[in-house]
């Protein structure tokens, strides 16, 4: 007798936290979404308010870069060299929830810059780890690897 009620609010709550999750899903890709526009447009600015105060990005080259207010300086300088041509597209992405306040976003990406004058193809996978503030979902920290493909692949 006592065990059919157990369930069934058991149920209602796995069935919230899975309704939550899709829920917390959708507002991060959307979120990922438009950083990706603000950055195409080189909206530093915009930016800014999905990054924590102690957000820290490490760059390609090895570059870690920690706190807002260095990011936002960070970000200005990139920028301000950016070149229109430059492209970059999401190929796919996972989320998931490591507890209900932080979520791993993992992407591949490709596209194409323009250095010195000289076009290159890119590719690259990268993590970005998400913590749940007041405010919404703030990227805590961002990496991403550069992809070397290898002979025979």
């Amino acid at each position: 007798m006592y065990s059919a009620p157990f369930f069934d609010s058991s149920s209602f709550s796995v069935n919230t936290l899975s309704a939550q999750s899709a829920a917390d899903e959708k507002v991060i890709r959307e979120t990922a979404d438009k950083i990706i526009a603000l950055s195409k447009a080189g909206d530093v600015d915009g930016m800014m308010p999905f990054y924590s105060e102690n957000a820290t990005e490490i760059y390609f080259n090895g570059m870690v870069v920690e706190g807002k207010d260095a990011l936002h300086e960070s970000f200005k300088q990139f920028y301000s060299n950016a070149n229109p041509e430059d492209e970059m597209t999401l190929n796919k992405s996972t989320v998931r929830f490591i507890d209900s306040n932080h979520a791993l976003f993992v992407y591949d990406a490709k596209g194409s810059s323009v250095m010195d004058g000289q076009k290159f193809e890119w590719k690259s996978v990268g993590a970005v780890l998400l913590v749940r503030t007041r405010d919404g979902w703030k990227i805590e920290l961002e990496t991403g690897t550069p992809v070397m493909e290898m002979p025979g692949q």
